[in-house]
């Protein structure tokens, strides 16, 4: 039983790991979704999901990037 919590507490340190790896590093998920009816496209979405701590976000400075690109923040 004891070997059962062990390993219990190793995957829990290895998931603590690769989330603070993530947050550190930052991962970008893209994706593309199309709806549609009769084989005609009524939507197409193209997404992209930016995962990242905001420490690291002003370090290299992509929230500038991002408002940049979303034309918020009221800039040229």
């Amino acid at each position: 039983m004891i070997h059962d919590d062990d390993e219990i507490d190793t995957e829990q340190l290895a998931l603590a790991d690769l989330l603070n790896r993530v947050l550190d590093k930052g991962i970008v998920i893209g994706g593309t979704v199309t709806i549609s009816v009769a084989d005609i496209d009524l939507v197409v979405l193209d997404l992209r999901l930016l995962l990242t701590s905001i420490e690291t976000t002003m370090r290299r400075g992509i929230d500038d990037t991002m408002r940049h690109l979303t034309g918020a923040g009221g800039g040229t």
